[in-house]
């Protein structure tokens, strides 16, 4: 049975309680997972799919350590070509196929929830990134002076673009021991700092992103974000055949496939991005805005909206919760 069989056979609502209780910390995402699989049921699997995705145990040679099922492998292809391969399951593997669906989700969306959202990690973690705001620029100096001044020489070396890296990694904790107890307040100041500085540059990027030209909203509607006690942030996708019911399969998300603590929150904002080929009705942005308003409870709910460049129809929504 290929991978595309399997997720075919397999509705989400099927393999749901199986992720839930395979992710009991992870609840408020279960909506994402939703996305994914039904990406996954829209793709065309590719025709020269070659290699098998293979299930087995792992784990459980040390003492006390306990044995887990891997699947693999799954990230050297694209999606496509993942859907093309067939699923083999070791002998002394016993799962439903509603289990077997859901081990298999959860591997491919390791890194990501979309092909899109897969390619923009691996850009973030391999790609040098050139700082975009002051923030970002504070962080990176003071990356540089714990590189340049607490990492041993022979320890460093630079890619080719200016990346700084380190041949051991946690470098810094190599010698923990040996250090007094001046230089050991260095280092936790040092890491209250980098906490501060890249909270602050994400809170900096997300109001550039929602004050952005074409956005409803101006850069004073959302500055406070910088000053908030504290913040979530989700992003939907609809993933539909049809522009009909874009926006019911982002609530859906938000309603029924996301389990969210809202007392902990008392201000939210709803940003909906829409491909300029395919807009929205007013009536349809009206219903949606009362759903959420309704869903949420907060009296403080700033709504937004932007447009986006594409051929697809996908609209895409951002929400965040905030303590003020």
């Amino acid at each position: 049975m290929t991978l595309k069989e399997l997720v075919m056979k397999v509705d989400f609502d099927s393999l749901r309680p199986h992720l839930e209780k395979f992710e009991p910390e992870h609840l408020d995402n279960i909506y994402a997972f939703r996305e994914a699989y039904d990406i996954l049921r829209r793709m065309t699997p590719a025709k020269n799919g070659q290699h098998e995705i293979h299930v087995s145990w792992s784990g459980g040679e040390m003492e006390g350590e306990e044995k887990w099922i891997r699947v693999h492998p799954m990230h050297e292809v694209s999606w496509e070509e993942d859907l093309a391969a067939d699923v083999v399951v070791a002998d002394d593997i016993h799962l439903t196929n509603e289990e077997l669906a859901m081990h298999c989700l959860w591997e491919i969306t390791y890194w990501g929830f979309s092909p899109q959202e897969q390619l923009e990690t691996f850009n973030r973690r391999f790609n040098h990134h050139k700082p975009a705001n002051q923030y970002e620029i504070a962080l990176d100096k003071l990356e540089e002076s714990i590189w340049k001044h607490q990492t041993p020489r022979r320890f460093r070396c630079r890619g080719e673009n200016g990346e700084r890296y380190t041949t051991l990694q946690s470098t810094r904790y190599l010698f923990n021991d040996r250090k007094n107890r001046s230089k050991r307040k260095r280092e936790y100041r040092q890491d209250k700092r980098e906490e501060y500085l890249k909270q602050m540059a994400a809170r900096e990027n997300l109001i550039t992103k929602l004050s952005a030209e074409g956005s409803s909203f101006k850069r004073s509607d959302v500055d406070f974000l910088l000053h908030i006690e504290y913040g979530r942030q989700y992003d939907y996708l609809s993933v539909t055949s049809e522009t009909d019911g874009r926006l019911d399969y982002i609530l859906e998300s938000i309603t029924k496939y996301q389990y969210l603590t809202l007392e902990k929150y008392n201000n939210a904002i709803v940003f909906i991005i829409v491909p300029t080929c395919y807009p929205l009705t007013k009536p349809e942005l009206n219903r949606f805005n009362e759903a959420i308003r309704l869903h949420l409870g907060y009296d403080d709910i700033l709504f937004g909206t932007s447009t986006y460049e594409s051929s697809r129809q996908d609209v895409k929504v951002t929400l965040l919760l905030n303590r003020l």
